[in-house]
């Protein structure tokens, strides 16, 4: 198959969303299928060639998979209203369709949402050139927006769930990855038969269970303490307020240390509220890449996971695949109706306590480390329940039999 990837990110681009694009590209390359991934140009200048033509437009090739990078609007650093930024979304959506056309004997094509708004990209693209679209929703707009506050109009609120429900009503398939996420789908009105659950994954041979005591441990003398930690991005959907406020009920456990790791545009207001708060025990460390992100996961004694308790979509944050990967234990502090504390109670790989309570996560934080032979139990079985059914391959082969599914199939729901 000649299967057409559209993404807003992609390598060099160290967000989640590049890496999981990456690696479900890679992994259908060696599975012998044919690539083109179409995504925008990195957005560090010093990326660019400097000839006028690589800045709108630039082909590349990595590990046999063709990539077309084009120039779009800079949506997601953008501080525009809402109407204004999704209305550029629409314009880059555009953009991917027109380079799109060129392209040549394309079976299939998958998007990645956010931004809904490559869900009308594949729609193009269907009317146009029969390429039937398989649209993969990661987070849930707008409703992740309307939940957090930052979309509250309730005219654009109308007007983004008509194109919502357009996406959702006009594509031939559409991927989530967990039953809260398909559930809400279906409670818009889409086919409960055009849903399919493909959990996201998580490559068991890069991030493995190993040695607490590390180079980074050693690096940022941390060799005796009980590390608490939190990688990821630093944003306002993190609520690390109650990261850094729970810090203030650990003081006198000066062993444990709480490390924030990423950025993120909360960043600088969090180190200062931590200063503000005299707290020793909360640590910010800058990102890291991701051939370092599993030394700095096995350095952990335990690992975080929070969202705001306003947050009601059902998400599994990614990072906690990771963790589990690593043999850690986890601790989450977000909405106790979502689909994450349902993996960690099934799994039994840690605990989890309600969003938005600095008291009860550093309770928590104690219980673990009073009962650090526990942890290692909990480790264990995360360590286990990713193997069983996160693995890399193990995933991605669910998308190669419903992409042939769709081109075998004459029926499908639309």
């Amino acid at each position: 198959m000649h299967i057409l990837i559209l993404t807003t990110v992609f390598p060099p681009e160290v967000r989640s969303a590049a890496q999981i694009m990456f690696e479900l590209a890679e992994t259908l390359k060696q599975r012998g299928h044919q690539i083109t991934v179409i995504t925008s140009i990195p957005s560090n200048e010093s990326d660019r060639p400097p000839n006028f033509i690589a800045k709108f437009y630039q082909r590349d090739n990595q590990k046999g998979i063709n990539i077309v990078r084009i120039s779009t609007l800079p949506i997601h650093k953008s501080k525009a209203p809402a109407i204004l930024r999704g209305i550029g979304q629409i314009l880059n959506a555009l953009g991917y369709f027109l380079t799109g056309l060129f392209l040549k004997r394309v079976d299939v094509s998958l998007s990645y949402s956010p931004p809904l708004a490559l869900g009308i990209t594949g729609y193009l693209l269907k009317i146009t050139k029969n390429i039937p679209h398989v649209f993969n929703v990661q987070d849930l707009v707008p409703q992740y927006a309307i939940d957090l506050g930052i979309v509250t109009n309730k005219s654009l609120i109308r007007l983004i769930k008509m194109i919502e429900h357009f996406v959702y009503n006009n594509v031939q398939m559409i991927t989530v990855h967990s039953k809260g996420n398909k559930d809400y789908l279906i409670g818009e009105g889409v086919t409960p038969q055009k849903i399919n659950i493909i959990p996201n994954w998580v490559d068991t041979k890069l991030i493995t269970p190993s040695e607490k005591q590390n180079k980074f441990r050693i690096k940022n003398n941390l060799e005796d303490k009980f590390i608490v930690l939190f990688a990821g991005v630093l944003g306002f959907a993190q609520d690390l307020d109650t990261v850094v406020e729970s810090g203030a009920y650990l003081k006198q456990y000066k062993d444990i240390v709480l490390l924030i790791v990423g950025e993120g545009v909360e960043k600088n207001r969090l180190a200062k509220k931590t200063e503000s708060l005299g707290l020793e025990n909360v640590i910010f460390h800058p990102f890291v890449s991701k051939e370092k992100y599993p030394e700095v996961v096995a350095a952990a004694d335990a690992c975080l996971a929070t969202l705001q308790k306003n947050l009601k979509c059902p998400v599994v944050p990614s990072k906690i695949l990771g963790y589990m990967s690593a043999g850690r234990p986890v601790i989450t502090s977000l909405p106790l109706e979502g689909d994450a504390p349902f993996v960690i109670q099934t799994a039994k790989c840690g605990v989890c306590v309600e969003p938005g309570d600095p008291q009860s996560l550093a309770l928590a934080i104690i219980e673990m480390f009073d009962n650090q032979a526990k942890c290692e139990i909990w480790g264990k079985n995360g360590r286990k329940f990713i193997l069983n059914y996160h693995a890399r391959n193990t995933c991605i082969e669910h998308y190669e039999v419903f992409f042939k599914d769709i081109l075998d199939s004459t029926s499908l729901p639309i």
